[in-house]
């Protein structure tokens, strides 16, 4: 979800017992809810909705770390793509450090959690990108070792154990693929390009490394587990009413 419109602005209103009214939106649903102002206020809950609903630290940095394109292969390129990233995490992280959640020890752990999560994104992004120019970078890092095979490739001086790694990443990716027929005319085209070397890096950095790296991160799963967060935030109401799409 985006950014909350005037007209989903949550409304400050007491129900007949003095609970205030709390409005929001999830994906088919509007809710209101009810709850005693006296365990938080307004400006805390607003906050705590906007981590539960709003904010996800995995697309808060949208700077493209893959280059899966062969001009994009360049110090310049990749230098303003690194300034970039360093600037979306900087506000990323104000944004997440502003804000005054509900005060319990679930939600400012989920905070805690958030920033965690966004430091750990940004790094292996800024290692990825600072890589492609440098895929010595990448040796002896703590993701290295499952991704092995990948590192070698791309760090090597011998050009058939490059391609040889290549080729063998696409046929992993044509036993996963709907349509393998396409990736195996791409890659026959690429394979026979001069500038084979470069697209052999670009798919193992992309799709090998990045992907291997990817799926070992420590916050990869997120906090939300089985609903997790959405019920605690529902906890925070005396009632909801509900109103959802058929």
């Amino acid at each position: 979800m985006g950014a909350l419109s005037e007209n989903e602005r949550k409304e400050v209103q007491t129900d007949e017992f003095g609970s205030k009214k709390f409005e929001w939106q999830s994906e088919l649903c509007d809710h209101v809810g009810f709850y005693e102002p006296d365990g938080f206020s307004e400006k805390q809950l607003k906050d705590t909705y906007f981590l539960l609903f709003v904010y996800n630290s995995v697309t808060a940095l949208n700077t493209d770390v893959t280059l899966d394109n062969p001009e994009y292969y360049t110090a310049q390129y990749i230098q303003d793509s690194l300034k970039k990233l360093e600037q979306e995490y900087l506000e990323a992280t104000q944004k997440l450090k502003t804000l005054d959640v509900v005060p319990t020890q679930f939600w400012r752990k989920h905070k805690e959690l958030s920033l965690l999560q966004l430091k750990e994104v940004y790094k292996l992004e800024k290692l990825t990108l600072e890589a492609h120019l440098n895929p010595a970078l990448l040796k002896n890092t703590p993701l290295s070792d499952e991704c092995v095979n990948y590192v070698d490739a791309l760090i090597t001086e011998d050009t058939t154990v490059l391609l040889a790694e290549w080729k063998k990443l696409v046929e992993v990716k044509k036993s996963k693929s709907g349509t393998p027929e396409k990736l195996e005319q791409e890659y026959q085209i690429q394979s026979n390009s001069t500038d084979r070397l470069l697209f052999a890096k670009i798919d193992l950095m992309t799709y090998g490394w990045w992907n291997c790296a990817n799926r070992q991160r420590k916050y990869l799963d997120g906090f939300n587990k089985e609903g997790q967060m959405t019920m605690e935030f529902q906890n925070l109401f005396n009632k909801i009413e509900s109103n959802c799409e058929e």
